[in-house]
């Protein structure tokens, strides 16, 4: 009795480590999304910037003359 006791004790002690280990990962991978997302907003507001700059220079080209091609 003293034996299965003693396992399940063991059994138990490695489940709350590979819990723990588990929590400390998920949390390293919600930061890790988090600083994703950042990036991502960032690169999504150059690119905004980039195109609106964009449209900005084709809307002051000259249009071309219609008679002539």
């Amino acid at each position: 009795m003293d034996q299965e006791v003693d396992q399940l004790g063991e059994s138990i002690d490695r489940v709350l480590q590979v819990v723990r280990r588990l929590a400390d990962e998920n949390a390293s991978l919600r930061d890790e999304l988090a600083a994703s997302r950042s990036v991502n907003e960032q690169l999504q507001q150059r690119i905004a910037e980039a195109r609106a700059r964009v449209e900005s220079a084709l809307a002051r080209l000259p249009l071309p003359a219609q008679g002539s091609q």
